[in-house]
């Protein structure tokens, strides 16, 4: 007769036991609670970020445009015979 033990198997059991018995004594409504307030802070964070790399995102396209338009103005008119 041959009996053979799994040892990945027990040490499995050795978590989950005493992880059910420590979680049985949580109040469920108070950790509702709190991650409703962490989804809330995560999303006005993430509303937040958003909203500084769109602005960002913005005033550098607004400054490069501007940096475009004054040196191809420039070119155009020294090439028209201007010295402006």
């Amino acid at each position: 007769m041959r009996t053979e033990t799994n040892h990945g198997d027990s040490s499995l059991n050795n978590i989950l036991l005493p992880a059910t018995i420590l979680l049985a004594n949580i109040d469920m409504t108070g950790l509702f609670e709190y991650a409703l307030k962490a989804l809330t802070g995560g999303a006005i964070w993430l509303a937040f970020k958003l909203a500084g790399e769109y602005i960002q995102r913005r005033r550098k396209r607004k400054l490069t445009s501007t940096r475009y338009r004054r040196v191809h103005h420039k070119k155009t008119n020294k090439g028209n015979g201007n010295t402006e």
